[in-house]
């Protein structure tokens, strides 16, 4: 078979050398770019499965011994410390100014005040809140607290049909003001509840003049009741639970100047429904606001008043470690009262200063 020869003219660029080894170059080239490529996808499949299978060996190994006990949810967290972890508070602690000092003797005893509700009155033996402060700070130390009174009066003006208004923060404060005990000591004795009657005893024995530090603390009693954490209208609204505190504070600054104040904020508790239902009272709200909610009203009232306050909420009880201090929903048992006494002593005999607000 004869082959076809064609006469058609071959156009070449005189410019573009043929090179006849372009063609068989750009594969070797392509070729040799190839070979480590496909060992690399290689290795790194190696790699990847090895590590899945030493994964599934572990946590089989870890299946097997949790199946036989020897290892508990404890185990894994017995390395953790919480104490490691920075929790960030709304402590506030406010130095005396020296001037508020003047012409007040110091009789070089430190005497403590202790206003307050149950965290004080639940116990007024060597375990409760009040001789465990004296006890850490050698301070002597008046528990004047009532129990489940609260920092708000129910009414705004005294309602004589509602006694138990007397034992709330501002009546309180009224009758140290006053020096005049009969009416709160006649409603005391009407109460079943001696702790009532013995709160008045150690007002009566109270020489304002030798009160170096007065304590504030109410727990959740004001969110638990459903009381207003505060009025926007009226700083002042003594039945609200920052107004309660505010004309408080002021009043005690107005008549004893040279008296610190530390007010010592609820700390985390549970809220309650009238059929005993249990509720978290970071997220409950009984219409007011959650308990955190009342615990920065609270900071900020504190602070426009001037005086320390100490974030329990944050810094002493909290949501993680309230069942070991906690009796029920709102009660402390003793450790919790003593890690409220050691809080407190601790502010009290390292952190409290004077300055002296003249310059130069």
């Amino acid at each position: 078979m004869n082959k076809k020869v064609t006469n058609e003219p071959i156009d070449l660029d005189a410019d573009e050398p043929i090179d006849l080894d372009e063609e068989e170059t750009s594969e070797e080239a392509g070729s040799s770019k190839d070979a480590p490529r496909k060992g690399f996808h290689l290795n790194l499949h190696v790699i990847l499965i090895a590590v899945i299978c030493l994964i599934a060996v572990i946590a089989g190994y870890r299946l097997y011994r949790w199946n036989q006990g020897g290892i508990s949810a404890e185990d894994e967290v017995a390395d953790v410390d919480p104490s490691e972890f920075d929790i960030e508070t709304l402590d506030m602690i406010i130095p005396m100014d020296a001037s508020a000092l003047e012409g007040h003797e110091d009789d070089g005893v430190t005497t403590i005040l202790c206003l307050g509700n149950n965290p004080f009155s639940d116990d007024r033996d060597s375990t409760g809140l009040a001789a465990q402060l004296a006890s850490k700070t050698g301070a002597t130390v008046y528990d004047c607290a009532f129990p489940d009174s609260s920092a708000a009066c129910k009414y705004a003006t005294y309602d004589p049909t509602y006694t138990k208004d007397h034992f709330n923060l501002y009546y309180v404060i009224e009758c140290f003001r006053n020096n005049e005990f009969t009416a709160i000591s006649s409603i005391a004795g009407d109460e079943p509840d001696p702790r009532f009657m013995d709160s008045v005893n150690v007002m009566k024995t109270v020489d304002m003049d030798k009160v170096d530090i007065i304590v504030i603390m109410y727990d959740s009693t004001d969110y638990n009741m459903g009381t207003p954490s505060d009025n926007p209208d009226n700083p002042y609204d003594v039945t609200a639970f920052t107004g309660g505190l505010r004309i408080s504070i002021d009043n005690i600054k107005k008549t004893w100047p040279y008296i610190r104040v530390i007010v010592m904020s609820p700390t985390y508790a549970q809220a309650i429904d009238e059929d005993g239902n249990l509720y978290n009272g970071t997220t409950k709200d009984w219409g007011n606001g959650t308990l955190n909610h009342y615990l920065v009203k609270e900071a900020d009232a504190v602070m426009d008043c001037g005086v320390s306050f100490i974030d329990n909420y944050y810094g002493t009880i909290n949501e993680d470690n309230y069942q070991e201090y906690m009796t029920d929903y709102m009660r402390y048992n003793d450790a919790g009262r003593e890690k409220l006494a050691d809080r407190l002593a601790d502010v009290i005999n390292n952190k409290l200063s004077t300055v002296s607000s003249t310059a130069g």
